[in-house]
C-alpha cells in the first residue's frame, strides 16, 4: 500500500471533493455536526431554563410581598435571555458552505467571543443582583429595625443615605468583588454546564489539525 492512512486523511481534509477517504470525511462531518447541534440545543435549553427561573422568582417574591425585587431580578434574567437569543441569531449567519474544519473553527471562535461578551454582561448582573437584594433587605422591616437598633447603640456612627457607613462599606466591597470576579465565576458556571461538550469540541478540532499536518 503506497499511500499511508495519514496521507489519505490529509488529502480528504484538504480537498472537500476528494473521494480518496469518503468514509473518514463523512465521519468527521457527522462529528462536527453533532457537536455543534448538541451545544446549540444545550444553549437553547439553558435560555428556556432561565426564563422558567425568572417567572418562578417573580411569583415567589410576589407571594412573599416583595414584588419590586422580583420584578428587578426578573428583568435581569430576561435581559440575559434576550442577549442570548441575539447571539444565537449570529450563529445562524456562520458560513456553512465550507469544510467541517473551517466551520468548527468559526463556531469555536463564535463561542469564545460569546463567553467574553457574556462575562462582561455578568460583571454588571452579579453586582446588580446583590445590590438589589441588599436594598430590599435595607428597606424591609427587619432591616429598618436592625439599623435603628444599631444607631441607638452607636449614636455617633457616620450615616450616608440613612444607612451606617459600617454597613455600606462591606456591601460596596462585595459588589466590587462580584464585578471583578464576574468573568471567572461565569466561566466556572459555563464549564459546569458545558464542560464535556467544550472538551469534545476542542478534541475534534485538535484531531482535524493533527490529521491536516500528517
Amino acid at each position: 500500500m503506497n499511500t499511508s492512512i495519514e496521507q489519505i486523511w490529509k488529502e480528504g481534509f484538504m480537498d472537500s471533493n476528494a473521494m480518496i477517504a469518503p468514509k473518514i470525511i463523512d465521519l468527521y462531518n457527522k462529528k462536527s455536526k453533532n457537536i455543534v447541534d448538541k451545544m446549540e440545543t444545550m444553549f437553547k435549553w439553558n435560555l428556556i431554563g432561565i426564563v422558567i427561573m425568572a417567572f418562578i422568582v417573580l411569583i415567589v417574591t410576589s407571594v412573599q410581598g416583595i414584588p419590586f425585587l422580583g420584578m428587578f431580578i426578573f428583568s435581569l434574567l430576561i435581559s440575559t435571555v434576550i442577549y442570548g437569543k441575539k447571539e444565537l441569531a449570529t450563529l445562524a449567519l456562520l458560513d456553512k458552505n465550507v469544510s467541517s474544519y473551517q466551520y468548527l473553527k468559526s463556531f469555536d471562535s463564535w463561542l469564545k467571543d460569546l463567553m467574553i461578551s457574556y462575562a462582561k454582561l455578568y460583571s454588571f448582573l452579579y453586582p446588580a443582583l446583590f445590590l438589589g437584594i441588599m436594598l430590599q433587605l435595607r428597606l424591609s422591616d427587619i432591616g429598618l429595625e436592625a439599623i435603628s437598633g444599631f444607631v441607638n447603640a452607636f449614636p455617633e456612627t457616620l450615616m450616608i443615605l440613612a444607612t451606617p457607613m459600617v454597613i455600606l462599606v462591606p456591601v460596596a466591597v462585595i459588589a466590587w468583588l462580584l464585578y471583578y470576579f464576574a468573568a471567572p465565576i461565569y466561566k466556572a458556571d459555563m464549564y459546569t454546564l458545558y464542560g464535556r461538550a467544550l472538551a469534545k469540541l476542542d478534541e475534534i478540532i485538535a484531531d482535524m489539525e493533527e490529521l491536516k499536518k500528517a
